[in-house]
């Protein structure tokens, strides 16, 4: 079984500047025995399941409730301060995962709260020069580790700017709670493996929160807040009941699909950050090249690419793209293509037109996108395992190559 590793709040296992003690190279040299990636993280090396990542996604049912309760009593104050300061517009940055919790957030931002809310790169922010109302800004920095340099410099460029900066992170103390005016902190501790889990559900957790508490205030009777309330606090209890059926599903269809050439994943609304989530999963987790997009990106595109050896996964809770994606699942039946539907526990339309179906108890659109990240995690989890001779936990950093060009992307003290 895979180490009980201490997932207190707001630390980390060993900070990612320490590795850099050692001698790089020799490391490099030497990563396909005891590869680096375990080396930065201080985490113990696996070579067969559970890998680390295993009980990294075991344990978010846990982290989710840890951090709704430590944040339970502030958020609604924290929901106050933003409303007095009269912001209407936000923005969530972030690189990877985190790009991705700021885009599933925005549409409970938009639904429960009214707020015109997007999720963007931190690179293509700190890049670009588009000119933001900063006055009027909710800025959202979200970093699992606090320290991941372009993150923060990209909020340093919000705050300089004068926009309103709150940072979502898992790590108490880490450079980005210093850069901004407030801090969210989530539960969970750090990866043991090499790929965000926990991280993407904790922050997108705590976002929905934040707009559920900001539409109680700004939009009083406009909803039954109330009952989202209770529905959202219910998911990790929800997410925890799930767990044994979704893993199995999973690994039946990785079994099948392992030796896909290439994924699609389709979601809408909230759900293409979920997309945009499971496709990087894909890529980081076993390497089979995946692309995560919009239903109207695949129908006016993908459907040329699509063909007997390219999977198909549909993110379908009920919802206004829910039309759009039963086309796409009619389509993977009449080009005679494998399909997989993540759905609600009541669909039946899409459900009945794909190969394979995991459902999820929810059929609220915006709570599906912390329920879906499930099986998003363990479709890739078992496909790298299935396939044998992939660590999962690695992102390939246990061959030299890799190892050498992760130093150079990510030296110590990056992240």
């Amino acid at each position: 079984m895979t180490k009980d590793y201490d997932r207190s709040l707001g630390k980390r296992i060993t900070r990612w500047a320490d590795w850099g003690k050692d001698d790089i190279e020799n490391l490099v040299e030497g990563t396909g025995e005891h590869p680096i990636m375990y080396i930065a993280l201080g985490t113990e090396p696996r070579t067969a399941h559970p890998f680390n990542l295993y009980g990294d996604i075991k344990s978010q049912p846990t982290a989710l409730h840890d951090t709704f309760e430590h944040n339970k009593d502030t958020l609604p104050a924290l929901a106050q301060k933003i409303v007095d300061k009269g912001l209407m517009r936000g923005l969530g940055t972030g690189l990877g995962t985190s790009q991705f919790v700021a885009m599933a957030a925005a549409g409970a931002f938009w639904e429960w709260a009214g707020m015109d809310m997007e999720g963007v790169d931190s690179l293509e922010f700190i890049s670009t020069a588009r000119p933001y109302d900063w006055k009027n800004m909710l800025y959202c920095a979200y970093s699992g580790s606090g320290s991941t340099v372009d993150s923060n410099r990209a909020a340093k460029k919000a705050a300089d700017a004068g926009a309103y900066t709150l940072a979502f992170t898992s790590v108490d103390g880490s450079p980005i709670t210093k850069i901004c005016e407030d801090v969210i902190l989530c539960a969970g501790g750090f990866d043991t493996g090499g790929s965000d889990t926990f991280h993407y559900t904790t922050r997108l957790g705590i976002s929905l929160f934040l707009a559920l508490e900001i539409g109680r205030l700004r939009r009083p009777g406009a909803m039954d807040y109330d009952a989202i309330y209770d529905r959202l606090m219910a998911i990790p209890e929800k997410f925890a009941a799930m767990f044994d059926y979704v893993d199995t599903r999973c690994r039946t269809i990785a079994r099948q699909f392992k030796d896909a050439r290439a994924i699609l994943v389709v979601g809408g609304g909230p759900n293409l950050g979920t997309a945009e989530e499971i496709a990087l999963k894909f890529d980081e987790m076993c390497h089979i090249p995946t692309k995560g997009m919009c239903p109207g990106r695949h129908i006016h595109g993908a459907l040329g690419l699509t063909d007997h050896r390219i999977l198909t996964i549909i993110v379908a809770p009920p919802g206004p793209t829910y039309k759009e994606l039963t086309d796409i699942a009619k389509a993977t039946v009449m080009l005679k293509t494998p399909s997989v539907a993540i759905v609600s526990e009541d669909d039946i339309e899409i459900a009945s037109l794909c190969d394979y179906v995991i459902r999820l108890p929810t059929d609220d659109e915006n709570l599906f996108t912390l329920l879906s990240i499930l099986p998003g995690q363990l479709l890739p989890y078992w496909c790298a395992v299935e396939l044998g001779g992939i660590n999962p936990d690695c992102q390939r950093a246990n061959i030299p190559k890799h190892a050498r060009v992760w130093n150079m992307l990510f030296p110590p003290g990056t992240h």
